[in-house]
């Protein structure tokens, strides 16, 4: 792992520091608590059963039995304070990475894919866990095990010591062989991963259409597809591990044949006790399991530094619409709305040689209170407007004005708790009605939201459910009718009274009499605020006072239905095309 990302991690721990360095130190002392053990087991078999001592045997017994229990409590302890540590700065991770998301422009979410963005916040985070609280515990527990009992085995047998030291260069030599492949190997099934996971958000909210398609079976064959192409690449990651273990398990074996045979010979030859070599081999378990066990920690180690390198890559992600230095808030507006030679393109490198803007050199003035319709072919431009309006997108030159203040000099929130969007797919969270109507205006009485609900007709049928406002109403608003729904939306942005509307082609896939009552909540909703409305049918809007006619990019034609009709442009080819549809 690189030293930035860790550093950047031990910084993170700021908060729960005190608490880890209080479970290093119970680490500590429950390790040390281990190493009189095997020293105890040689007084026992070289003094207490020779000289058949019961007051010396007894007082070993209980020796032992004080050295386990104490260390039993420390570990109960340490264990206790560390997770809770470990969970606390998962925890406070998580609501640090979502609370980055919700800073980000939404270009961000256009490229990341949904379930790549939640695997950063439950996955990755889930690896931290098991970095602070796994690897640190056995980490520095194994490595004062092995440091510890390496300089006493030293000071009871030095040449046995040396027999042991001089294996350790091999395990040392084992990792760094096989380091940089499973570092690799782990990214490379974290990548492929959350491919799978964002192909699997997608169809999960997507059922409706794969089963309309009757594609059942295709998307199994993909998924099945992404799933074998991960497990081939987490079984290369798994055999990386095996290969690993087997060679330092196979190290530690020879080391412990090693000193059995030298120190065998030792007992023999009369130099060396026989309790003496049963502690020596005692203590040598207690020097190769916690170096084989490195390797498991190897493995968490890599994937916590992948999963620490998505975490910083999205920490890092800055917002590309963001509050400039020293924005104001905008003051309650009248509603004035002025496009000055605004151009626009979503892709950020500059357009190839005959590819068209997304907007290029559109200008219009809305005074407050009017109804402006947009207009034109898909594709020409309509809902960008929109987008720059709520400042979404920032444009890539011109300036998007509010009563003559630019958007880019006010700060967001104020900007948008004064402008209203009800949208042709309106979401509406998993909760009951009355929350989503108050989604926007949390403080809202109950009366308040009543009266939203009756000015978007939607009262009515609410009142018949069997929990009424109460009523939950799925994910996405799935139990109820796309009319409802719409309703509901309407009412939100109702309770939130903002002075800019925008209905981005609310009433385009309903039926007749759910867009007859959607119609009749917008006139309500319109009255004295200045409102964007996108129409794909144009009989919807022959009554605004101003229509825009996107073509390409580009502001074809501006005015009202009458004189948009006499000059016989793009407007009067597209209501000519769909009143010969429906004639």
């Amino acid at each position: 792992m690189n030293v930035s990302p860790f550093w950047r991690f031990i910084d993170l721990t700021r908060p729960q520091r005190g608490r880890i360095i209080l479970g290093i130190a119970l680490i500590l002392l429950a390790t040390l608590l281990t190493l009189p053990a095997p020293w105890i087991l040689k007084l026992l078999i070289d003094r207490a059963l020779p000289e058949k001592n019961l007051s010396l045997f007894c007082e070993l017994l209980g020796a032992f039995a004080v050295l386990f229990v104490l260390r039993a409590w420390l570990t109960l302890l340490r264990n206790r304070i560390l997770q809770f540590a470990a969970m606390r700065l998962v925890c406070d991770l998580r609501i640090k990475l979502f609370a980055h998301l919700q800073t980000l422009s939404l270009r961000y979410f256009d490229a990341n894919q949904t379930g790549r963005t939640i695997g950063r916040i439950s996955q990755d985070t889930s690896e931290v866990y098991n970095l602070t609280n796994g690897f640190l515990i056995n980490l520095i527990a194994d490595s004062v095990t092995v440091v510890c009992v390496l300089g006493f085995l030293y000071w009871i047998e030095w040449r046995l010591a040396l027999a042991v030291t001089a294996v350790l260069p091999f395990f040392v030599f084992n990792y760094l062989h096989h380091r940089g492949r499973m570092r690799e190997e782990s990214r490379t099934h974290r990548d492929n991963w959350d491919k799978v996971m964002g192909f699997l958000n997608e169809r999960v909210a997507a059922a409706r259409v794969i089963k309309s398609f009757a594609k059942e079976e295709a998307e199994v064959s993909a998924f099945s597809g992404g799933i074998n192409a991960d497990y081939f690449n987490y079984s290369r990651v798994v055999m990386r591990h095996t290969k690993l273990a087997v060679v330092a398990d196979l190290l530690g074996s020879l080391g412990a044949l090693v000193v059995l045979a030298y120190g065998g010979w030792l007992v023999m030859q009369g130099r060396m006790g026989v309790g003496t070599l049963v502690a020596f081999n005692t203590y040598i378990t207690f020097i190769f399991p916690p170096i084989v066990r490195f390797v498991d920690l190897s493995a968490i180690f890599q994937r916590a530094s992948t999963s620490l390198e998505n975490i910083f890559t999205m920490l890092d992600t800055r917002p590309e619409v963001a509050d400039a230095a020293g924005a104001l808030a905008l003051p309650a507006i009248r509603g004035e709305v002025v496009f000055d030679a605004v151009s626009f393109d979503y892709e950020l490198a500059p357009p190839g040689k005959g590819r068209p803007r997304t907007l290029t050199n559109v200008s219009f003035s809305i005074p407050p209170g009017k109804v402006v319709a947009i207009v034109g072919p898909s594709g020409s431009g309509k809902s960008t407007i929109i987008n720059l309006l709520a400042r979404f997108y920032d444009v890539g030159s011109g300036a998007v004005r509010i009563d003559g203040h630019d958007v880019r000099a006010v700060t967001m929130d104020s900007l948008r708790r004064q402008i209203g969007i009800v949208l042709q797919e309106n979401i509406l969270f998993s909760g009951p009605l009355e929350d989503n109507i108050g989604y926007g205006r949390p403080e809202a009485t109950r009366e308040e939201i009543l009266a939203a609900a009756t000015a978007a007709n939607a009262h009515e049928f609410v009142s018949k459910l069997p929990d009424g406002y109460a009523t939950v109403v799925g994910e996405r608003g799935a139990k109820l009718s796309g009319g409802q729904r719409q309703r509901i939306a309407i009412a939100r942005a109702i309770l939130k009274d903002p002075r800019i509307l925008i209905f981005d082609e609310a009433t385009s896939a309903l039926d007749t009499v759910s867009e007859r009552l959607i119609q009749q909540a917008m006139e309500h909703l319109m009255k004295g605020r200045t409102t964007f409305v996108i129409a794909h049918r144009l009989s919807t809007i022959q009554q605004a006072d101003v229509i825009l006619v996107m073509d390409q990019g580009r502001l074809a034609e501006m005015g009202t239905h009458a004189e948009l009709l006499a000059k016989g442009g793009l407007y009067t080819r597209l209501h000519s095309l769909q009143f010969k549809e429906t004639a």
